[in-house]
């Protein structure tokens, strides 16, 4: 049998990722924390002997607001809705650089043994959202590809932002270089990514699902897709809140039995949060993830549970004759 893997990936997006749908005034304390929660995440990593797959918008790799005016991409994304485009927040990203510009994080994390910077597109981009075409994606990755350089990174895994995987648009994330994407779970509740079928009810389910084993055991097959791997989530670690107490103990119950499901069964078990979640009750938030990693080391010693990021099952993807030069992430073997 297959030594079992365990695999995290974090989508880290500073207020790229929700500046759409939060306010400032809203939701900039939670972004504000990620300053403070990502080299608190770094030393547990590190700790744990974890590695860890963070997909980074690309936008918040720029220096400051001039070099994000400087780096375009040939073709703008098409929004139908023009208020999605993160192009046209101006006067939002130069009045708030912290919200909106993390290198020296991400410098952190490439100093960090083990862990491997993805992508999570350059501009946070929908491919769910009306107007968006797969050019326009080519032309996203290209600027992320660029920016990233600059650190010394070259891609070869991706993080769809919202989990919005459209099958059009795949082509684009292979020619540019890109061999493992994470996947939505094969179930109605996760299929359609954020999109969730029922609604209201839909959410519900999902809310649900992450205290009772509604999905079953979550566990996250590999599988070939369009000249890549897909790496599909199972589940999502919600953060602490004092409003969701009496379902701490179920939420962390249920990825822990399905931590241990695939640990015996030689299977992936893949976990995924936002470092913004943590950027408030930061405390309670660490103390529920060193719980659920000590919780991995007792499957490492017990079945032989390995600890893997993303970029590592690049060797599995299919075998094709792209351009092999975008291919090498930057991570260290331990």
């Amino acid at each position: 049998m297959n030594a079992a893997k365990f695999v995290v990936s974090l989508d880290f997006e500073l207020f790229w990722g929700v500046s759409d749908c939060q306010s400032i005034a809203g939701y900039g304390r939670n972004v504000l924390g990620e300053w403070q929660a990502i080299p608190r995440l770094l030393a547990l990593f590190r700790q744990h002997g974890l590695r860890v797959t963070w997909a980074t918008v690309g936008m918040l790799m720029c220096r400051d607001h001039a070099h994000w005016r400087a780096v375009r991409p040939a073709i703008l994304p098409g929004y139908l809705r023009q208020d999605m485009s993160p192009y046209n927040k101006d006067e939002l990203v130069r009045s708030n650089p912290k919200l909106f510009f993390g290198r020296p994080l991400v410098e952190q994390i490439l100093a960090t043994e083990g862990q491997e910077v993805a992508t999570h597109t350059y501009s946070h981009f929908l491919c769910g959202e009306a107007g968006a075409t797969p050019a326009q994606l080519g032309a996203d990755l290209a600027c992320a590809r660029a920016v990233a350089a600059e650190l010394g990174v070259r891609y070869r895994s991706v993080v769809m932002p919202r989990n919005q995987i459209v099958r059009e648009f795949l082509p684009a994330l292979h020619e540019a270089g890109i061999r493992v994407y994470r996947g939505n779970a094969d179930h109605w509740l996760y299929r359609n990514g954020d999109g969730v079928a029922g609604g209201l009810a839909g959410r519900l389910a999902r809310f649900a699902d992450a205290c009772l084993p509604l999905s079953g055991a979550c566990k996250a097959a590999p599988r070939p897709s369009a000249g890549m791997l897909e790496l599909p989530a199972s589940l999502f670690m919600y953060p602490w809140s004092p409003s969701q107490r009496a379902v701490l103990a179920l939420r962390l119950l249920r990825i822990k039995r399905c931590m241990s499901a695939a640990a015996k069964s030689g299977g992936v078990f893949h976990l995924w949060w936002h470092p913004h979640n943590f950027g408030i009750n930061l405390e309670q938030n660490l103390a529920l993830l060193e719980e659920l990693l000590r919780h991995f080391r007792h499957l490492a010693d017990r079945y032989g549970m390995q600890s893997r990021c993303m970029g590592d099952f690049a060797a599995a993807a299919p075998a094709t004759s792209g351009t092999e030069h975008h291919d090498a992430t930057r991570w260290r073997e331990q």
